[in-house]
């Protein structure tokens, strides 16, 4: 039986660059950073992360041969200091949990980034293992993400 609400899964990095820019780099260029062979439905095809920006774009994969398989839809857009989307990367739309990112600005021009994952419920006999394999996938692709922040130039 499936507990009536599970914990939502909450992830946290601090990275060295503003809130503008962490924003930008999370919406703007998920290609850059995203784990494409081991984080996309597409595996090795897997040729690009798409996030349209604004309330009702899509987060979507597109293969090398343009195939595109949707993982999302933003709920809330908040640039820089948040964003909203449904997620639904294993499944149907109709098994959508919710995730927001927001990016808080700390001294020294760092920011932390937060993802809060949530609406394990909806997902039923599966809700307890897709909740464990998004633990790990969070933290892989926030590493990513660090790393990607650090390789960029030192902003100003």
């Amino acid at each position: 039986m499936i507990e009536p609400s599970l914990e939502p899964l909450i992830h946290a990095v601090e990275v060295n660059c503003s809130q503008a820019d962490a924003f930008d780099l999370w919406v703007v260029k998920p290609s850059t950073w995203w784990p494409m062979k081991n984080h996309t439905t597409f595996g090795s095809e897997a040729a690009a992360v798409v996030i349209e920006p604004g309330v009702n774009g899509r987060i979507y994969e597109r293969s090398t041969s343009g195939s595109q398989r949707d993982w999302g839809c933003i709920i809330a857009w908040n640039p820089p200091a948040s964003i909203a989307f449904t997620w639904h990367i294993y499944g149907s739309a109709s098994e959508a949990t919710d995730v927001e990112v927001t990016f808080e600005p700390l001294e020294s021009g760092r920011t932390q980034v937060q993802v809060v994952h949530s609406g394990w419920e909806r997902l039923a006999e599966r809700a307890e293992e897709l909740r464990t394999g998004n633990r790990a996938g969070w933290t892989d692709l926030l590493a990513a993400y660090s790393t990607a922040i650090n390789r960029q130039p030192d902003r100003e």
